[in-house]
């Protein structure tokens, strides 16, 4: 049975951002493991031992009852939107979320995360801070992102975008696999700056393909943002799936004028798998 990692930190992007968990998991027939992370303070070194532990001990039982009291709330919403048999699991761990994530994911063998960002500052802020953001460009496991304010409608198109690597194939075949599930398309989208591809790859991907639901598109154009954006809404894609390939492949993903455009657009939960 699959695994799905959902940290949260109980705000209502996080609570957004669940029903999408929620789907998935039943799509994929997984496991929901609810996770939230909190940080004891930096206190200084002449703090007497004795109150530093009862500050401690106040701060875990307070995310521990955090945690209690929103756990029928998380119960209850999966009851109310249909998802009463989804096996939900709780976790409280202690630490930055960036340093949680990596060991949590490699002990529990995790397949992917689903988490919330905030819409209206963009894609670049994500709902726990920039340390997470660096965390979440490092892990080995695909990301599924969900804007702030986005509504679960269902996944009838989902949007790859592919340079035709043998890398992209495992996770085209992935993308497959969900869109049996939901009786959706995945959509490729190739972006050429010259009109110049590899046409023999192109063909043996159809040729591969053929039977499957899954199309092609070649867009020509300088502007791969613009692109991208075109293609989400040309085809009305539900879920924008790409392939994380170097270092500045989120800076350019999640730059300012990315997030200017996409924001005046419909915005789409963003996949994001690695190579």
């Amino acid at each position: 049975m699959k695994k799905i990692l959902f940290p949260t930190d109980f705000s209502e992007t996080a609570n957004n951002a669940f029903l999408y968990a929620l789907n998935l998991a039943e799509n994929q027939n997984a496991e929901l493991y609810v996770l939230h992370a909190f940080q004891y303070p930096m206190v200084s070194g002449g703090v007497d031992a004795t109150i530093l532990q009862n500050v401690y001990d106040t701060i875990e039982l307070n995310n521990f009852e955090n945690l209690k009291d929103h756990i029928p709330f998380l119960r209850k919403m999966a009851e109310d939107n249909g998802f009463s048999s989804i096996d939900l699991k709780f976790f409280i761990k202690e630490g930055m979320l960036s340093f949680v994530l990596p060991t949590f994911i490699e002990e529990e063998k995790v397949d992917f995360v689903v988490m919330g960002t905030t819409g209206n500052t963009g894609f670049d802020k994500v709902i726990f801070g920039s340390n997470t953001m660096n965390a979440i460009k490092h892990l080995k496991i695909p990301v599924l992102s969900v804007p702030n304010g986005y509504k679960y409608k269902g996944i009838n198109n989902i949007g790859f975008t592919t340079i035709f690597q043998d890398k992209d194939r495992k996770a085209l075949d992935y993308l497959t696999e969900i869109a049996y599930r939901y009786k959706a398309k995945v959509h490729c989208l190739h972006v050429s700056k010259d009109g110049n591809y590899d046409i023999p790859t192109l063909n043996h991907w159809k040729e591969y393909y053929k039977d499957e639901p899954v199309d092609f598109s070649i867009y020509t154009t300088e502007e791969s943002v613009d692109a991208v954006l075109e293609f989400i809404k040309e085809e009305k894609i539900d879920l924008l799936t790409v392939v994380s390939r170097n270092k500045g492949f989120f800076e350019k993903l999640f730059s300012p004028s990315f997030t200017k455009k996409i924001l005046s657009q419909n915005i789409v939960p963003l996949f994001v798998f690695h190579e």
